[in-house]
């Protein structure tokens, strides 16, 4: 890995962990769950993981962050803990987490479909280059084979969680939920920015300045970024 996309995956690996939301947001409060549910039950457990969430987003309104998203946050803890105690099982705290990682699977292999990649959309999302550009002939299938890994990571993600949601394995699913988090996703950011440049290079389009003046190849190609 070259020094400048070196450069660019670190930059974009501490936007993780510093910013108005990181992974590490998602830690505390279903670990408070699982632990509390085991000691005092479900309703103390709910209890417990909207007073964590609560303490997390209270702790980003302190800093000066977004409220939104605190408040995203805390909904979404409410959300599951809901579940849970409508269900009457612990396991159903995780059940949206399920969903949405089927969800995301199922965007990404239909965005693969209609040929507009959801790595695509992410990276446009992110920097803001010219979205025409995403979609030529020799720019699109880096994009594409970054989607087919994504939606494949969230299939295993969320088969794996279904299969402990339905054998009924609470503290299981906890831990399944900290471990397919930054521990994969880190590696799966590096995976896709490296992979992803080099196919560019191979297939030899553009950059964005030689697409915005409408250079003729060969070109350049992007040095830096996905």
């Amino acid at each position: 890995m070259d020094g400048d996309l070196r450069d660019d995956v670190r930059e974009d690996l501490r936007s993780l962990f510093v910013g108005d939301r990181t992974i590490g947001d998602s830690f505390p409060a279903p670990i408070a769950f699982v632990a509390v549910n085991a000691w005092q039950g479900l309703g103390a457990a709910t209890v417990a993981a909207l007073v964590v969430g609560a303490l997390v987003a209270a702790w980003r309104v302190r800093k000066g962050q977004q409220v939104v998203y605190a408040l995203g946050g805390i909904v979404a803890i409410g959300f599951a803990a809901l579940i849970a105690l409508r269900s009457g099982r612990a396991e159903g705290y995780f059940l949206p987490g399920i969903v949405s990682a089927f969800g995301w699977a199922a965007v990404a292999v239909i965005s693969l479909v209609v040929r507009r990649p959801l790595a695509a959309w992410s990276s446009w999302l992110f920097r803001r280059w010219p979205l025409e550009w995403y979609w030529r002939r020799d720019v699109r299938p880096a994009y594409a084979a970054v989607t087919l890994i994504w939606a494949a990571f969230f299939a295993v993600r969320g088969g794996v969680q279904w299969l402990l949601y339905v054998n009924g394995q609470p503290e299981l699913l906890a831990a399944a939920k900290l471990a397919t988090s930054w521990p994969v996703i880190l590696p799966l950011l590096v995976v896709s920015y490296v992979y992803g440049n080099r196919k560019l290079h191979r297939l030899g389009g553009p950059n964005i300045e030689e697409f915005a003046a409408g250079a003729p190849p060969p070109y350049a190609g992007l040095q830096r970024g996905f």
